[in-house]
């Protein structure tokens, strides 16, 4: 009996890798209509292989909790108090009524999706990839992630050439053989001419290469051959042309960083200063020789983000507007504030009329009551804020200066690529977070599994 409960466990444990490198694989394909049961997770088509692979742990009847880790700490204290909160606002709560959707729904509703994401997600990723050592793991993961971008390049330069070049009769032959492969519809935006790949719009397009360009970069660290270069080049290129001008611009600092680190590191090789010489003065005679055309082009972009840009001057009146309310929120809550997830039945209070004049996307969608979505928040720090106060804020800043100071102290030991992988994730990560409110990045999960892997075998390896 106890022999077949041991051949059970190893065939469990050997599925549960690949299917979470299958997982990882379909980060980006979310542009398919979803299964709307699963609410917030309903496009994410990872999210049902990293279930199944939960479930095929569960059957192994235990669950490693990094408990004694420091991040893993914080994170549970910062759950425990969302739901203090909570519990302090609890007479607001049973007021509170939007979209057709009480206060106590909309805390269950979100509460679940913030256990999901931070708590079953990385603990599916540590347990499942804890046994295998951990440069095999990274190398793993790398080639999966490098698989699945070569995937986006070849859909993106496709609908580039539709978009940008107007080479419509590309979309039937081509573009819409996208439509048999997994998780994905084949669409393109002829209106706006920006570009989003697999993914369903193109600022998750502009996340998903936030979220990889650490990894991507590191084979400039850990390879020899020429082509190291390319994904990073990849990276570079989509965020350019994707249209998401955050997301680009969280990108190149990423790539500052990196270019910082490279030239810091001793693995750093001739060949690379070489390509930096060489790239410096491609952009100073490019600059020299196009000085118009870019500036226009930068002075364009600068002035997309004003209230009065022909473009984007709707979608900025609601970011803009949607986060001053939040801050609002806040100031009237500064403790504790709302309770998780709660913050909207507030902010629609003091949403500014400059923001909501000629705006149809409140008429529409944030305000309108009949549509059950709930406004996006636009901004993780200002949610934390105004849903869990300043002390929710404190240790979610906690959290991520132990991931920082864990990443600077193993930047020179034996996990230097991925200490720097993660590192550059994080700064990804934060400067995303500027623009987004949803706990949904996968890839952030990842590397806090990732350290909790590599701090229990230093643990182990001292015992």
């Amino acid at each position: 009996m106890e022999r077949l409960l041991t051949m059970r466990s190893i065939t469990i444990k050997n599925l549960i890798t690949p299917i979470l490198l299958l997982g990882i694989f379909f980060i980006p394909f979310n542009s398919w209509s979803g299964i709307g049961f699963l609410g917030e997770y309903y496009r994410d088509s990872c999210f049902l292989f990293f279930s199944f692979a939960f479930v095929l742990i569960l059957f192994k009847r235990r669950i490693n909790i990094p408990i004694k880790n420091l991040i893993f700490q914080f994170l549970i204290l910062f759950i425990l108090w969302s739901v203090l909160a909570t519990l302090f606002n609890a007479h607001n709560i049973a007021d509170y009524y939007f979209k057709q959707t009480s206060g106590f729904s909309r805390f269950i509703n979100q509460f679940g999706s913030l256990i999901i994401a931070s708590v079953i997600i990385p603990l599916t990723f540590y347990n499942g990839f804890k046994w295998i050592n951990i440069n095999k793991t990274f190398m793993l993961i790398r080639r999966v992630v490098l698989a699945s971008l070569i995937i986006v390049l070849i859909y993106s330069i496709i609908e580039i050439l539709i978009v940008k070049f107007n080479m419509v009769n590309l979309k039937k032959p081509l573009l819409n053989l996208f439509d048999y492969f997994p998780f994905t519809e084949a669409k393109i935006d002829m209106r706006l001419k920006r570009i989003s790949s697999v993914t369903f719009e193109p600022p998750a397009l502009g996340t998903y290469l936030i979220s990889i360009a650490g990894w991507m970069f590191s084979y400039i660290l850990t390879e020899k051959k020429e082509l190291k270069y390319l994904p990073a080049l990849i990276v570079l290129f989509l965020g350019f042309m994707s249209g998401s001008r955050a997301a680009f611009f969280a990108i190149i600092i990423q790539f500052i960083i990196a270019i910082l680190l490279f030239l810091k590191s001793k693995k750093a090789t001739n060949n690379l200063y070489k390509v930096l010489i060489v790239f410096s003065v491609a952009f100073v005679l490019t600059l020299t020789y196009f000085n118009k055309p870019i500036f226009d082009y930068v002075k364009k972009e600068v002035n997309s983000f004003k209230l009065d840009d022909s473009t984007h001057a709707l979608s900025n009146k609601s970011r803009f507007g949607i986060q001053q309310a939040m801050f609002n929120v806040f100031l009237e809550n500064p403790i504790s504030g709302t309770g998780y997830g709660l913050q909207s039945f507030e902010s629609r209070k003091k949403y500014p009329v400059w923001a909501k004049k000629n705006n149809w996307e409140f008429r529409l969608k944030y305000l309108n009551q009949n549509d059950k979505r709930f406004p996006p928040g636009y901004n993780m720090y200002l949610r934390i804020l105004s849903e869990t106060g300043l002390i929710g804020f404190l240790i979610f800043s906690l959290i991520f200066l132990q991931i920082f100071l864990w990443c600077f102290n193993n930047l020179k030991s034996d996990d230097s690529t991925i200490a720097f992988i993660i590192l550059i994730s994080m700064i990804g990560f934060s400067l995303n977070w500027l623009k987004m409110d949803s706990f949904r990045i996968y890839f952030f999960w990842l590397c806090l599994a990732l350290i909790w892997i590599i701090e229990q075998r230093k643990i182990l390896q001292n015992e």
